[in-house]
């Protein structure tokens, strides 16, 4: 076989392979994009339930058990609005535990965190205290030399 013949053989193997992989991507192109629908509403899902969660924190209900009614009263509001329709009690409810999950962590982490206002002291000695230099205006012959210029 000549180099000629190799490399209409490779090409040919080329076309081939391609071929493959392109009808292997549009067999699977529907799963892959049910998939990432499939994410993405459950990621609105999510945003919209931590919403709830914050909304029924701050609406100054007494118990625990108020506050998650007006959340998922909330949640079904808004999914209702968006026309996601087809989710359960017990999906709703763990939308909410794990909204409420996110920001007492978040909280947790707030408390936590170090206090950043120790960067001013109160003893701080002479030879480390950073004084302002005086600011020397300029006079009228520096100003009438710099128009003539």
């Amino acid at each position: 076989m000549t180099i000629k013949d190799w490399l209409y053989l490779a090409v040919t193997i080329c076309f081939y392979g391609v071929t493959y992989i392109a009808y292997l991507y549009t067999k699977s192109k529907a799963k892959i994009n049910k998939a990432t629908t499939l994410g993405k509403i459950q990621d609105i899902m999510g945003k919209k339930a931590e919403v709830a969660v914050h909304v029924a924190e701050d609406a100054g209900l007494d118990s625990n058990d108020d506050k998650h009614q007006f959340a998922k009263d909330l949640l079904i509001q808004s999914l209702h609005a968006m026309g996601i329709n087809n989710f359960t009690s017990q999906e709703l409810d763990g939308l909410i535990k794990v909204a409420v999950q996110a920001m007492h962590l978040a909280w947790s982490e707030e408390d936590t965190e170090p206090d950043t206002n120790d960067e001013i002291k109160a003893n701080v000695p002479a030879g480390d205290v950073v004084k302002p230099q005086p600011v020397v205006e300029p006079t009228e012959t520096t100003q009438a030399g710099d128009k003539n210029a």
